[in-house]
This record gives C-alpha cells, structure tokens and sequence, in this order.
C-alpha cells in the first residue's frame, strides 16, 4: 500500500505541472501505463532520467539522459560527444572546427541504431540524419568552447528535433 501511495504523489508531481522538475522542462506528454508501473515498483528514478517531448518540438537534452517520444515510443540518448573542434573564444583559428555528437535511438526498448551528428559554426545547412520515417536534426551543442577553460562531458547539451517523414 505504501508504494501506490507513493506512485500517486509522483504520478502528481509529473502530471500535475506538466513538467519534469528536474530539468524544469515544458512538456505535455503524460506517463504511459508502462511508466506508470515503473513508479509503483519504485523505478522512478530511471524515468526522472527522460525528458518528455514530441515531435517537431526542439528540446535539451543533456550529456547521458535520454528524451521520450511517448506517441511514437522511441527513447534517443545523448551518447557520446566524439569530438569537439570548434574554435574557442577568444583564440584565432585558420577553421571554424565541428562537434560531432552521438545520439543512441531505442524503439519499442531496444537499441535500433546510433546516429552521427555533426555541426560545423556558420553553415547555413542543417545537421539532419533520417532513420525509418523520422529525421533527427541537431540545431545547437552547448556549452561553445571556450580558450581558458575545458568542457567536461557531462556539460554538453545538444538540442535537436525530431519530425516525421
């Protein structure tokens, strides 16, 4: 009994504001029935780790934490930053240097591929990459580099949006 206790005072919290307090993150996406089962065995933190968002909506998402896509089931997961090249504040660079990024795409909760994004400062192009009937594109990663201090991994965050095709 305790534990439905608890799940309501969750279930609340999330729904109540239509918001993830972690991130502080707008969103209207309510919990699934398979969220709602993960909080009452008391899996909350896991999905306290995902932002909620929807398609053609652009949204943060941090180094390591996973976005969720309810009405399509896909999760994607800012995975790896592989490299970061850009040329920093307050230096003179001979080029503009890229960021690439990896994002993991999980469907139906299996892992189905790991997209490569890539944006290089000052393109008028857009980094898109497509999978299934969906394109994935990376508008920004922040923070931008800067001469007198490193980046630390877990600082990055990419927004991107996803659409249907």
């Amino acid at each position: 009994m305790k534990s439905v206790v608890s799940a309501a005072v969750i279930l609340t919290f999330i729904g109540g504001g239509n918001c993830l307090p972690s991130y502080g993150l707008l969103s209207n996406i309510k919990p699934s029935s398979i969220e709602v089962q993960s909080i009452t065995q008391g899996n909350h933190q896991k999905l306290m780790a995902r932002v909620g968002t929807s398609l053609d909506t652009p949204f943060y998402l941090k180094y390591g934490k996973t976005a969720y896509l309810s009405t399509e089931n896909i999760e994607i997961k800012l995975s790896k930053v592989i490299q970061d090249s850009r040329c920093p504040t307050k230096v003179t660079c001979i080029w503009q240097g890229q960021v690439i990024i990896g994002l993991d795409i999980i469907k139906n909760g299996k892992q189905v591929s790991t997209l490569m994004l890539t944006l290089i400062p000052g393109r008028d192009s857009l980094p898109i990459q497509f999978l299934d009937n969906y394109s994935v594109r990376l508008l920004e990663v922040s923070p931008y580099p800067q001469s007198e201090k490193m980046i630390d991994i877990k600082d990055y965050i990419a927004t991107i949006v996803v659409s249907r095709n």
